[in-house]
């Protein structure tokens, strides 16, 4: 036995096989690949000495005896099958308990589109997940799935805008199903905005130029998204990009709280969505929020009742500081009545907060001194923040009288040092004046959630930049990212969290099997998080060599496990 390194002609990728020699009947000497173990630059991300440990195990190894595994000596390497995805079982599974194919059915019945829309999204989604990438892509990987899916390109681009027509009755059925097998928790709920943008220069009435999140000068589309205290995703909707982010969200929850009545939310958000008219609009419907706010730019008396020590009670080692108030503050409703806020506010203080605050300041006043002393390089762009601290003036340095000589570069210096001196202080507002400090605090930490949702559709899910043109398959394009992370969510929370989303979706994708001879796979060595996958679904398939009536036993436990 033996390592074989092979490059692919069309991706180049170097995948690692297991090859044995033998001779065939009439004594010549063949070699056949036993195993394959996954591309290397994967294997060696995990352990970079895995090529020296897999070569000195591959010498010790016995050779494949006909007791063990009955092979055709007359095939050759060519005839052998190619690498076929078995871990998309575990997708499957939770797919299944979606009910997304029953879904489906009602819009299959009697439709004029000569195709499965389920095997389609089916495709979309275990291909989103364990190879995002453009339709044409994932048209092309369909024949590397142990399932044998059978769909055309033109029906993916197609089924896009179907999808666009049933995007919000599907979120509806889903958010169903998760009350009924995933015990979705609402008490509280998470609310943010992005953008993603196009390669394309072009705008419509959904794509526009915005401000981007990405600082792509491109076309963008406004994604407001909604999940619950697990994590679980509730709903998301598009904005054209020009939207604001505050002003996407009281369409948004209104259509939320109608469809799906939810009952009483308490949204968290980022300071972004904490417009007067926003958390007005949220009480006046006996709702709540857990909301961030700028301390630098408040008023005087706010800043003052910041700083001030009086109520602030320290940790032992003095790196933390916590207080509390309560405060009525005066805003307009969406008609644009005067509304009173019954608020309290958590002001905190953290020197690691401080620290890295000044570590920042660190360029933003090398840029300052930089351009006091050579005021010719100043523009008008705002890079580092320096604007609000330095006015340019066209002055004459000897009379000082203002004139278009050469430019004189004014330091705000006071406003400098009052916002050094506001460096590790946070706030936080909310409408639950009952609840502890701790327990605000705690359920404004959860907003990781929603940003990191995010972060898995723009990068783990490959979700920008967006390739589809139509403003319908964009749609359909966004509503494949979403059951995606509602997919990956749900079997990242029955991993408890060990496992990321990136280590989950890198470990089922290397879940592959090879047909070595008619109905006889061998399989490719798996990871402790594939193996911690199947410990949560009461299964195990840690074999070399396996028949094909196993995986099928294999997948029929898998799918019928109960998930809950």
């Amino acid at each position: 036995m033996y390592i074989r390194l092979t490059k692919s002609n069309t991706s180049k990728l170097v995948k690692v096989y297991l090859v044995e020699g033998y001779r065939d009947k009439n004594g010549k000497v063949k070699q056949r690949k036993i195993r394959c173990y996954g591309n290397l630059h994967e294997l060696e991300a995990e352990d970079p000495s895995i090529l020296e440990k897999l070569r000195a195990d591959a010498k010790k190894m016995p050779r494949t005896t006909t007791a063990e595994i009955t092979l055709n000596l007359t095939s050759s390497n060519a005839e052998m099958g190619v690498d076929q995805n078995y871990g998309y079982f575990y997708l499957e599974s939770i797919y299944n308990t979606l009910k997304i194919k029953d879904f489906f059915k009602k819009y299959n019945h009697g439709s004029k589109h000569e195709f499965d829309l389920n095997e389609i999204f089916e495709l979309l989604i275990y291909g989103r997940i364990l190879n995002p990438s453009s339709k044409k892509a994932t048209f092309e990987y369909q024949s590397e799935f142990f399932k044998a899916f059978d769909v055309t390109l033109d029906s993916i681009y197609e089924s896009l805008g179907k999808l666009d027509e049933i995007k919000e009755d599907l979120q509806f059925h889903l958010n169903q199903c998760v009350l009924e097998s995933y015990n979705r928790d609402a008490s509280i709920v998470f609310y943010d905005v992005t953008n993603y943008y196009f390669e394309t220069e072009k705008e419509d009435e959904l794509k526009k130029k915005g401000v981007p999140k990405d600082k792509k000068k491109l076309p963008l589309v406004q994604m407001g998204l909604m999940i619950d205290n697990n994590g679980l995703p509730i709903a998301y909707q598009l904005f054209p990009g020009n939207t604001h982010d505050s002003t996407t969200m009281i369409p948004f929850i209104e259509k939320m709280k109608e469809k799906y009545n939810l009952g009483k939310v308490i949204l968290t958000a980022d300071k972004g969505l904490n417009s007067g008219k926003n958390l007005a609009y949220l009480l006046e419907r006996d709702d709540g929020y857990i909301v961030s706010q700028k301390v630098r730019g408040a008023s005087k008396g706010f800043i003052e009742m910041v700083q001030s020590e009086e109520g602030y009670e320290y940790n032992k080692s003095k790196t933390f500081k916590i207080k509390s108030f309560l405060r009525d503050r005066l805003t307009k409703n969406d008609a644009g009545k005067a509304v009173v806020l019954k608020e309290k506010v958590v002001s905190f203080w953290s020197k690691n907060y401080d620290a890295r605050e000044k570590k920042k300041r660190e360029k933003l006043e090398a840029r300052i001194e930089e351009y006091l002393l050579s005021p010719s390089k100043y523009k008008a762009s705002n890079k580092y923040g320096i604007k609000k601290y330095l006015t340019l003036q066209d002055v004459d340095i000897e009379t000082g009288e203002i004139k278009e000589i050469q430019p004189y570069l004014e330091f705000d210096k006071e406003k400098y040092e009052r916002d050094v001196s506001l460096d590790g202080y946070y706030t936080l507002v909310t409408s639950e004046i009952d609840m502890s400090d701790e327990e605000i605090i705690s359920r404004y930490r959860g907003l990781w959630k929603i940003e990191e949702s995010f972060r898995v559709i723009k990068s783990d899910l490959e979700g920008r930049p967006v390739f589809v043109r139509r403003n319908d398959h964009v749609q359909g394009h966004f509503l494949v990212c979403f059951v995606a992370l509602l997919i990956s969510r749900i079997l990242e929370n029955k991993l408890e969290g060990k496992h990321s989303i990136r280590k989950i979706q890198n470990s089922i994708k290397r879940a592959t099997c090879r047909e070595i001879s008619s109905g006889i796979y061998s399989l490719n060595k798996q990871d402790k998080t594939f193996r911690d996958i199947e410990k949560s679904f009461g299964v195990s398939l840690d074999f070399q060599n396996v028949r094909i009536e196993q995986i099928k036993s294999y997948k029929k436990a898998i799918l019928h496990n109960n998930f809950n």
